[in-house]
């Protein structure tokens, strides 16, 4: 699963990023388990 998020300043992108892949990949666990989860993040607005 790849997942692309935009950021708006003054969020912490890493932090941001580290919980939209946690939520995904609990998300997933019982469909898909051991789904490898990436989290971009494109940019800052």
């Amino acid at each position: 699963m790849d997942v692309q998020v935009v950021v708006h300043r003054g969020h912490r992108a890493l932090t941001v990023a580290r919980a939209v892949r946690d939520a995904v990949a609990a998300a997933l666990a019982e469909t898909a388990p051991g789904a490898q989860v990436t989290v971009t993040v494109t940019n800052a607005v």
